[in-house]
C-alpha cells in the first residue's frame, strides 16, 4: 500500500512560499530604508545631529584655511629673523674700528641689500591677496626701514619684535591645529551615533523577520519529520 506524500509536499510549499514572503518584506524595507533613510520617529535628533557634524566640519575648513595663513606668515618671520641675524652681524662689522671707509661702505652696502630683500618679503607674504605681516592678523613688522646699520640697539629691539610675532604665529597655528582636533573626535563621536540611530531600527526590524523565518522553518521540517515517522509506522503496521 502506497501512503500518499501529499503532507510533506503541502509543508515544503510552505517553506517555500515563506522564504519568497520574507524575501519580498527585505526587499521592501531595503527600499523604505534608501528612501526616508531613517525611521521618523529619529528623524528630528538625526537632523540634529547631521546639522552639528555639518557646522564642524566647515569648522575644520576654516581652522584649516587658518593655518595654511599662519604657516605662510611663519615661514616668511623665519626667513626675516635670519636675515636680521645677519644684519645684527654686519652692524658688529661695520661698528669695528679696524675697517676703513671703503671696507665700511661694502658694509653698508650689504646691510641695504638685505634690508631691501626683507621689506619685498614682509610685501609678498599674502594669503588669497591679503597681507599676513600686517596688523590686522596681529604681525604687523614695523621698524625695518628705520633700521641703520650703526644702529645696534635698534637692530636688537627689531629681532626681538620678529621673535614676538614668531611666537604669535605659531600659537595661532597650534590653537587652530587643537580646534581641527576636537572637531574631528567630536565629529566622528557624532557620525557614529547618527549611524546608530539610522540603522538601528532597520536592523532591528529585518533581524526579527529572519529570526521569524527560521522559526516557521524549524517548525516545519519538524513537522515533515513527525508525519514521516509516522507513515513508517503505518507501513510497518501494514506489512
Amino acid at each position: 500500500m502506497k501512503i500518499s506524500s501529499s503532507s510533506n509536499t503541502q509543508i515544503l510549499n510552505l517553506i517555500s512560499q515563506n522564504k519568497e514572503n520574507t524575501s519580498n518584506t527585505l526587499e521592501k524595507i531595503g527600499a523604505m530604508k534608501e528612501l526616508s533613510g531613517v525611521d521618523s520617529a529619529n528623524l528630528v535628533i538625526s537632523d540634529a545631529l547631521s546639522s552639528q557634524i555639518s557646522s564642524l566640519t566647515q569648522s575644520v575648513q576654516n581652522a584649516n584655511e587658518t593655518v595654511s595663513m599662519y604657516q605662510i606668515a611663519d615661514s616668511s618671520l623665519q626667513a626675516l629673523q635670519a636675515n636680521s641675524d645677519r644684519l645684527n652681524e654686519l652692524s658688529v662689522r661695520y661698528n669695528s674700528a679696524s675697517l676703513n671707509d671703503d671696507q665700511r661702505a661694502m658694509v653698508q652696502k650689504e646691510f641695504s641689500a638685505i634690508q631691501g630683500a626683507m621689506q619685498d618679503i614682509t610685501e609678498q607674504t599674502t594669503y588669497n591677496g591679503q597681507n599676513m605681516l600686517s596688523s590686522a592678523y596681529g604681525l604687523e613688522v614695523s621698524g625695518l626701514s628705520e633700521l641703520s646699520v650703526d644702529d645696534q640697539e635698534g637692530i636688537a629691539n627689531f629681532r626681538e619684535n620678529l621673535s614676538s610675532l614668531s611666537q604669535t604665529a605659531g600659537g595661532s597655528i597650534n590653537r587652530a591645529m587643537s580646534e581641527i582636533t576636537n572637531s574631528l573626535t567630536t565629529i566622528t563621536n557624532l557620525s557614529s551615533a547618527n549611524a546608530q540611530i539610522a540603522e538601528k531600527p532597520m536592523e532591528e526590524k529585518i533581524a526579527q523577520l529572519n529570526s521569524d523565518e527560521i522559526k516557521l522553518t524549524s517548525s516545519t521540517l519538524a513537522q515533515v519529520h513527525q508525519n514521516n515517522l509516522m507513515q513508517q509506522s503505518i507501513l510497518a503496521l501494514l506489512n
